[in-house]
Parts: structure tokens; sequence; C-alpha cells
């Protein structure tokens, strides 16, 4: 997800704030509950964006929805949001903060599709070896592909891996087509 400029300074901010307050783990909790609340609202998202909806109303809903269960530092960036008119922002500034927490932690996030289930020790295996040859700490997602015929699909950040058969056919159908063409 494409995150703005004016998001990804909130996010440094609140960062930072959370650091200095020593509150780190629990804005990290407080911002990941915003973001999955608002993913999973279109409701919350149209009334954040909506210009017709006054900033103070915003603040009053945001305050209701939230109030009892983040932190002050959450609250006075709701504040700031609603003086400087920048509601829509939160969701960008949840998702700015998440990738800003990552990298400070040194976590990555890393998707790979897969032809079949794996086996928890094939995760486990798996899970080391990209721990090892990352030298970070990594958050797997697994899903299943049956397209992949075989092998598997590794993604980190803008970096895929493609270990699958679909890939190594597809791949040896392009040499024996240039072949031919000779």
């Amino acid at each position: 997800m494409m995150v703005s400029k004016a998001a990804r300074r909130y996010a440094k901010a609140l960062l930072q704030s959370a650091l200095e307050q020593d509150k780190l783990a629990e804005v990290e909790k407080d911002v990941r509950f915003i973001q999955s609340t608002i993913d999973d609202s279109r409701e919350l998202k149209v009334f954040l964006r909506s210009p017709v909806i006054k900033s103070e109303d915003k603040l009053e809903g945001l305050l209701a929805i939230f109030g009892s269960h983040v932190t002050d530092e959450l609250k006075s960036l709701f504040r700031l949001l609603s003086e400087k008119r920048r509601e829509d922002l939160l969701a960008d500034i949840c998702s700015g903060f998440i990738k800003l927490y990552n990298e400070h932690q040194g976590i990555i996030r890393v998707d790979v599709e897969t032809a079949y289930e794996l086996k928890d020790t094939q995760k486990q295996a798996l899970h080391k070896e990209l721990t090892d040859k990352t030298g970070k700490k990594v958050k797997m997602n697994v899903s299943e592909n049956k397209d992949l015929i075989g092998g598997l699909v590794v993604k980190i950040g803008d970096t895929v891996i493609d270990g699958s058969v679909k890939y190594k056919i597809n791949k040896l159908k392009k040499q024996f087509a240039v072949g031919t063409a000779v």
C-alpha cells in the first residue's frame, strides 16, 4: 500500500513520540487495532473521508469509538488530525506507522505461496532459513496457490523469488520458442 508523504510524516512523529514516552508496544497494539477497525468498516472509511462532516464531529466520533481503548498519544493524534482537517489520513498513518515500527524492530514481512499446504516442520525450516538469510525477524504469511503446480514463491518487499514448477515450465517454453525461431 502506498502511503502519502503527509501520512508518513505523521507516522514518523507518532513513532518518535511513542519511543520518547517508552510506550512503543502499547502504541503499536493500538495502531493495529485502529487499522483493523478501519479496514473492517466501510462506514468508518466514508465517515473519515467525508468533506461534509465537520472535523469536530469526526473527532467526537473517533474518541467515542477508540477513546477508551487507545493511549493518550493516539488521542492526541486524533486531535491534531482534527485541527488540521486531515482525518482522512488516519488509515494511511496506521499503515505507515506499522511499516516504520517493523523497520525499527528489524521485522520483515514475507509472503510465501505454495502449491500445497506446508507441514509445520516445513514452515519452521523455511522460517529459520529466511531468518538466517535476511538477518531479520521474519513474519511469514503462507498461502496456497494450486496454479504453481509445485514449489513455492517467496515475496520479500519488492523482491520475488519464484521457485515454482509453473515458472520453470514457462521459462522452458520461452527457451524452446526462441530456439525454434532460429
